[in-house]
């Protein structure tokens, strides 16, 4: 069975009013709705009360559905806002190449050197020294000594 509660059609149709009338009395909608619905004043206000959930439960799924929307507008906006690493990389390289006059060459330099620390160039020309310092000498016996 399910947790959810089943209103009548005469629930809904009573939510439905109120919601569209928020300024009604209780006095008015049930002089309203007890010839309409031909049942007594004591059924209809049960009914009222059923429809003040209702509407409720409603209020609160259209404030979810904004809350969502605000979240995922907001998500992507701030997603939008951050460069990426390429974005990144294309800025400084436009700027270490001198594509705009107005930079120093100590603009030009600081570029270069984010450059190299976001490229990791230090690590990579470490490791070529540390392959071109190593001398492989071949002995008379097919053997390899690094040197």
């Amino acid at each position: 069975m399910s947790d959810k509660p089943t209103y009548s059609k005469q629930v809904i149709e009573i939510a439905d009013y109120v919601y569209a009338n928020p300024h009604k009395s209780t006095g008015q909608i049930l002089s309203y709705f007890v010839p309409i619905c031909h049942k007594n004043e004591r059924t209809v206000k049960r009914y009222l009360k059923q429809a003040r959930e209702y509407n409720k439960t409603r209020i609160q799924k259209q404030e979810q559905a904004k809350d969502e929307v605000l979240v995922e507008s907001a998500k992507e906006s701030v997603k939008s806002a951050i460069l990426t690493r390429s974005e990144s990389l294309e800025i400084l390289s436009k700027i270490a190449t001198g594509k705009s006059k107005k930079l120093s060459y100590a603009d030009k330099i600081k570029a270069i050197q984010q450059l190299s620390k976001m490229e990791n160039w230090e690590q990579i020309n470490r490791d070529n020294d540390n392959q071109q310092d190593k001398t492989l000498i071949k002995l008379s016996d097919d053997r390899e000594i690094e040197i």
